[in-house]
Parts: structure tokens; C-alpha cells; sequence
């Protein structure tokens, strides 16, 4: 049996604990959160799993072959390296970490014990958005993709939202970081200039809550990202998941659709959960099969310097 201890229980954390249970031969030893009166449901559906306030104690406690993660951002570094030095096998959530210097780390860590760190990028395992990118890798160069990622949150999850602005990213790197690795699988230039600006709409958060950036590549492709978070942020505002180029265009037409030109892609409903377990399942196949990651870290590094580049502009601007 693998043995697994997951490390955040909020959406994102409950989504994996359940894709990994699915899974033939794991059994998860441990589940983290910080506050467990917040999580009554997951507690409930893992009735007979050890529960943790502390992640380091259920580190020792659990001794585990797998760690997953998907705690704050700003634990995210420094989880992974403790996990990696105490013999486990990693899945981390996007970003891996809230500066260079600590994703570097992170990785440097992975390749002195031997194991295996993946990073939740979500979309390479989404149908839809993987049909997206076969069908934006047929345009032609230049590219240009228009990517606007808004969230109207409230209640618990602007308190979700605002735990991640006060950690100190915008969400140009934590919702952006997707869309500049996707950029990353469909253009042949390097990044030579970027732009970014925010604007904070609520004084709860110490960060741009509402965000824009424009990155141009080496070959002509741009790229066009708007996102923001909180009670504030219209959802139906320039709404846009959209490329094109010289042999056409592709954009989503809802969740489930995307358009190529004059071809139409119909999904599941159940897309967004398949992908889930189909990032969980390649994470454990990864380990069971040995798979080189070292193209994920290149991948992961540079869409992460990206959006910690705009990032900084944006703060300058």
C-alpha cells in the first residue's frame, strides 16, 4: 500500500483526497487543516482517517510515501522541501512557490532525494482545454490568446481568495501561472517584454485583488490575461477565452464547448472532475513508472517567472 497524508482539505485539497482514494493500492494516512471546525463535510466523508492541525507532527506521526499539498501558497515551498527530505514523493498545488528562489529550492530538493515532485497545473489534464491547445497550435505564429479568469467570491470562498492575496500573489500569478504554461505549449518565442497593472476594489487585502497582463513573445505571439477575485469583480465583464492566428481562431464557447473555426468540441459536464483524477492518476504513475520530470520543471520554472516578472512590474506601475 502507498502511503499518502494530504495537506489542505479546502476545494481543492477535498478534491484530490478523494481522486487519490479512487486509486488502487493508496491509502491515505493523515489529513491536514489548520482550523478542522471549517471542514465538517470532509471530516465526515473521511470519518476514519487521523485528522491534524499541525502539519510537521503529522509528518512524523504518519510517516508517509506520498504528500500532497494544497495548503496556502505561501506554505507551499517550504511543506515540499520538508516532505522531500522525509522520504516522500510530492504533489503540490500551482504556484509551487511565492518566489524563484524557493521553487528553485523546492526543485534542487527533489533531485538530491530522488523523488518525485509534480505541480498541479490542471489544465494539461482538462479535455477541453487540452483540445484547446491541439486546436490553437493549428493558427499558426503569431498567436494571440485573450484569457480573462474573473471570480466573484464571497463569503467563505472570498475568505479562500483573500487568504491567497495576503500571502502576497495577485492573481496574476495565482490563476495566471496556468495560462503562461499554456502559452509555453503553444508558442516558439521567449518572452522579450511584458506588461502588467492592478487595482485593489477591497481594503481587506493587502495586494491587487484585480489584475492585467500583457506578455509578447519573441515570434509575435501575445498574450492578453485579466483576472480578479472578490465581491466586487463582475463575471460578466469582457469575458473572453480566445486565440487566433493566421489559419483561424479557437476560443470556448461555454464550459463544455470549444469552437475551431467552423468545427464544434462538446465535452462532458464532468470534464473539470475527470480532470482531477487524471492529474492524480498520471501524479502516481509518475512515481510507479519513474518518469523523468525534469521537462516539468522547465515548464514549471518558466511560467512561473513569468508571472512573478508581471507581478513586479505591476507593483512598480
Amino acid at each position: 500500500m502507498v502511503r499518502v497524508l494530504v495537506v489542505g482539505v479546502g476545494v481543492m485539497g477535498f478534491a484530490h483526497a478523494k481522486a487519490c482514494a479512487s486509486i488502487k493500492n493508496n491509502q491515505i494516512v493523515g489529513l491536514v487543516a489548520r482550523d478542522w471546525k471549517k471542514w465538517n463535510l470532509v471530516a465526515e466523508y473521511f470519518s476514519e482517517i487521523p485528522r491534524y492541525e499541525d502539519f510537521f507532527l503529522a509528518l512524523i506521526k504518519t510517516k508517509p510515501d506520498v504528500v500532497i499539498i494544497s495548503s496556502f501558497t505561501d506554505t507551499h515551498a517550504s511543506y515540499a522541501i520538508k516532505a522531500l527530505k522525509a522520504g516522500a514523493d510530492v504533489f503540490v498545488e500551482k504556484p509551487l512557490a511565492t518566489n524563484i528562489l524557493d521553487a528553485k529550492l523546492v526543485i534542487a530538493t527533489a533531485r538530491k532525494y530522488k523523488r518525485k515532485l509534480v505541480v498541479g497545473f490542471i489544465l494539461r489534464h482538462h479535455d477541453m482545454w487540452k483540445k484547446f491547445v491541439e486546436c490553437t497550435k493549428s493558427l499558426g505564429k503569431p498567436v494571440h490568446l485573450t484569457i480573462t479568469s474573473n471570480q466573484h467570491s464571497m463569503g467563505r470562498d472570498w475568505q479562500h481568495h483573500m487568504n491567497i492575496l495576503n500571502s502576497g500573489l495577485s492573481p496574476l500569478v495565482d490563476c495566471g501561472v496556468h495560462y503562461t504554461d499554456l502559452m509555453l505549449q503553444v508558442v516558439s518565442g521567449k518572452v522579450i517584454k511584458s506588461y502588467a497593472n492592478g487595482t485593489k476594489t477591497n481594503s481587506e487585502v493587502r495586494v491587487s485583488n484585480k489584475t492585467n497582463m500583457t506578455i509578447n513573445y519573441s515570434d509575435g505571439s501575445t498574450l492578453d490575461f485579466e483576472s480578479g477575485y472578490g465581491p466586487e469583480i463582475n463575471l460578466e465583464e469582457n469575458i473572453s477565452k480566445k486565440a487566433q492566428g493566421p489559419l483561424g481562431f479557437v476560443y470556448i464557447k461555454s464550459e463544455n464547448i470549444v469552437i475551431h473555426n467552423d468545427q464544434e468540441y462538446n465535452f462532458s459536464s464532468k470534464a473539470y472532475e475527470k480532470s482531477i483524477n487524471t492529474q492524480q492518476s498520471y501524479f502516481f504513475d509518475v512515481i510507479k513508472k519513474d518518469i523523468d520530470l525534469e521537462p516539468h520543471y522547465e515548464t514549471v520554472m518558466l511560467s512561473l517567472q513569468i508571472v512573478l516578472n508581471a507581478e513586479r512590474i505591476m507593483a512598480e506601475n
